[in-house]
């Protein structure tokens, strides 16, 4: 147990001494850390001990959305999944002329779907987690479009 706390407490540390070498090498070329804008997400940590940057206390949060995906301590994959498929479904509701219009080649319009519903649907996929539920999720969202 207390070798334990030993290592937790040398992390700690370590992450902190990274901190405060990221905030001096930013000063280098002029760049300061906004506190107010910079969270801590712990992830596979019991250990709560605030991180300080300038003097100030960093806020630890349980999520944030980066990049337009969230990202949370167990990798956010359903809550992830949820919210692409509803992006997707956001833009494939938009493409509804397109998809009525009996002018359109069917071809052109699965390149459609593929480039502006498809790639909304995996916007970074490649860096989430991946469960089979999800997937299963994706795939029966993709199919209910085509139909």
């Amino acid at each position: 147990m207390a070798d334990d706390l030993c290592l937790l407490s040398e992390a700690h540390s370590e992450m902190q001494a990274k901190l405060g070498d990221l905030t001096k090498e930013a000063g280098k070329v002029g760049l300061t850390i906004n506190i107010k804008k910079t969270k801590a997400l712990r992830v596979n940590t019991k250990k709560k001990e605030p991180f300080i940057l300038t003097f100030e206390i960093m806020e630890d949060v349980e999520n944030f959305v980066y990049l337009g995906s969230k990202v949370t301590k167990d990798g956010g994959t359903t809550q992830n999944g949820a919210q692409r498929i509803q992006k997707a479904n956001g833009d494939f509701v938009q493409l509804y002329p397109v998809w009525r219009n009996n002018n359109i080649s069917i071809r052109t319009k699965l390149r459609i779907f593929r480039s502006n519903v498809k790639s909304v649907l995996l916007y970074g996929s490649e860096t989430r987690k991946v469960a089979k539920t999800t997937i299963s999720n994706l795939q029966v969202f993709v199919n209910r479009c085509l139909r």
